[in-house]
């Protein structure tokens, strides 16, 4: 269910998407509130989940993860011991994203890896037993627009 931001709430969340380091002091300066009142919207956020957190933005290429791609898995109901594999598998650095989709497939998973052949080894876990997976891999070849925290606000069209 979505949560009601007013014009203030959406502005601090514009900027702290910008750049989630900004001090609330700053903000308050460009919204016109004081810096306790942008504290409290900002904890009030967090504490109703709107923010789910702060992070840092790494370059992949920075730490050699140069591959990019997303794997398309299906397959029988996992088992327990499947589940269980699946689940230490998706602690792995090299996977991203995970989400169960509808369709032909059972889940998206998208990877950053350092070579092609980490990539296959990765594969390799999935189609493996327990897990024994099928698996479709798309390779990116470029990144056109990464969201950094999945949604930006603004304007749509």
């Amino acid at each position: 269910m979505a949560i009601e931001l007013d014009a203030l709430d959406r502005r601090i969340i514009e900027t702290l998407l910008s750049d989630a380091r900004t001090p609330a002091a700053q903000i308050a300066e460009e919204i016109g509130l004081s810096r306790p009142a942008v504290a409290d919207r900002i904890e009030k956020l967090e504490r109703i989940g709107v923010i789910r957190g702060t992070t840092v933005v790494i370059e992949p290429s920075s730490l050699g993860r140069n591959v990019t791609a997303f794997i398309a898995a299906r397959g029988a109901n996992l088992s327990a011991k499947a589940w269980n594999a699946f689940r230490q598998l998706m602690t792995s650095d090299e996977i991203v994203e995970v989400h169960t989709v509808a369709g032909d497939d059972c889940y998206f998973i998208k990877v950053r890896t350092e070579s092609m052949p980490s990539l296959n080894a990765l594969v390799s876990r999935l189609t493996s037993p327990p897990l024994s997976l099928s698996t479709r891999t798309t390779i990116v070849m470029e990144t056109h627009c990464e969201k950094v925290g999945g949604i930006t606000l603004g304007e749509s069209e």
